[in-house]
């Protein structure tokens, strides 16, 4: 038998550790407001961070373009030992070792190998290419199109980070309410047991009283299922490991006024499209371009030594400018200008499509934020009936006036109403957005 000491040591032991796992469960708690859960998703939902880095990449084209303009300096060392006359002739002349011996027929047809080590600094500047000017038009313009797409893919991404927000303080609400429907049902069980020991009810009540607790049972399961997957969708949206525990701290309330009197704003992806229909106007230049001649200048420094080292030796400057016309690529050029035109023959229909169907998704999201609210109206007024019919039900069934089937149907009925207002205020929070998101009026 243990001695009382070490059973106390125990106790205590396993207090502390369960207070230790407690913390730090507490400390890994994510509490979270709508507000935070925004916050969050514009620096860690996936497809922000998706769009943030096609940004990126678009910008860095745009810094890759200006090639079309800008010089392009080299430097080069090489080295050379050969007894070729051309050869080691050219390399004589460039080092100035080039003497009247040398002019002999033997020593210009069987020279000695001849080591030859040179530097060479050079530059070129393009002075007129024209393709590659219209590429970097249409670079800039993607970039724009790309810095829009990253705009309205906030946008999205906060909707949807909201709806799953809403959706999963509707869950914990959901589950509250079917918690409460449970205690009352077992209440009026516990009722009806009683009233059937003293023999004022069949057995028929109770068995009706049993199924009314084992319906609510059975919803509370599903509730809880709910609430396990609108968090985990939740927590994957806003970057966080699955599992992790989470508080939600804001309320499922009735939407803001205001929404109704706001105008249509631009949308980013409608701008995005009108972007993307310059980038193909670009690119249709630029395959045109491609029949126009390029200019360009060049420049170079040359040293020759038969020694190592770098710029040593006679230096030697040589500069010119260069005109290249390709009036025929074997219809390759051709090709490359029907589908340019191609492109933004289907561009131009996507953007025409966008615009109507943002005109459309506006006036359908105002419908269905009028229908919401018309909705949580309606709940409100029905909740209210419901509950002074449950009070007056219960009193009725009390004094033996009601049965336990009309007892047990006005409780579900209210609990049925409470779970339809939380729906409808899902449905209009959501609504709310969305009508927000199709004027483009929804911050990211």
């Amino acid at each position: 038998m243990r001695h009382p000491i070490q059973i106390a040591a125990l106790v205590v032991g396993l207090a502390c550790a369960i207070s230790v796992v407690a913390a730090a469960q507490e400390a890994d708690t994510l509490r979270l407001g709508l507000a935070d859960a925004l916050d969050r998703a514009r620096e860690r939902h996936p497809a922000v961070v998706q769009a943030t880095a096609a940004r990126r990449a678009r910008d860095a084209d745009v810094l890759a373009g200006a090639a079309a303009f800008t010089p392009r300096i080299g430097a080069q060392l090489g080295f050379l030992r050969s007894d070729d006359p051309v050869a080691v002739f050219g390399g004589r002349l460039r080092q100035g070792q080039f003497g009247e011996a040398d002019f002999a027929l033997d020593a210009l047809n069987r020279p000695a190998p001849l080591t030859d080590v040179s530097t060479t600094l050079s530059i070129e500047q393009p002075l007129f290419q024209p393709e590659a000017l219209m590429a970097r038009r249409a670079g800039l313009a993607a970039a724009r199109a790309a810095m829009f797409e990253e705009s309205r893919t906030g946008q999205a991404a906060a909707f949807e980070t909201m709806r799953s927000y809403i959706a999963a303080r509707l869950a914990e609400d959901r589950i509250s309410v079917l918690q409460e429907a449970l205690e009352v049902a077992r209440r009026v069980l516990a009722q009806v047991q009683s009233l059937r020991r003293n023999g004022s009810v069949t057995v028929v009540d109770e068995q009706l009283a049993r199924a009314r607790v084992s319906e609510v049972e059975s919803g509370l399961a599903a509730a809880e299922a709910g609430r396990v997957a609108a968090r985990e969708l939740l927590l994957g949206l806003l970057g966080e490991p699955a599992g992790r525990p989470l508080l939600l701290s804001d309320t499922l309330a009735a939407p803001e006024p205001g929404t109704e009197t706001l105008a249509t704003a631009r949308r980013d992806d409608v701008a995005a499209l009108e972007a993307a229909v310059a980038a193909a106007d670009a690119n249709v230049a630029r395959a045109k371009g491609s029949w126009v001649p390029t200019a360009g200048a060049f420049g170079m420094l040359d040293w020759h030594s038969g020694g190592a080292g770098i710029a040593q030796g006679p230096r030697h400057w040589t500069a010119g400018l260069v005109i290249r016309w390709t009036p025929f690529r074997g219809l390759a050029d051709v090709g490359q200008l029907r589908r340019a035109e191609a492109e933004r023959e289907a561009v131009r229909e996507r953007l025409g499509d966008l615009r109507r169907r943002a005109d459309a998704e506006s006036r359908i999201a105002r419908a269905e934020r009028i229908a919401a609210l018309t909705s949580v109206q309606a709940a409100d007024a029905a909740l209210a009936g419901a509950a002074q019919a449950a009070r007056v039900a219960g009193v009725r069934y009390a004094e033996g006036v009601a049965t336990i089937a009309e007892l047990l149907a006005v409780r579900a009925a209210e609990s049925a109403q409470r779970l339809a207002r939380l729906d409808a205020l899902y449905r209009a929070r959501v609504a709310d957005a969305a009508l927000r998101l199709s004027l483009g009026r929804l911050p990211q």
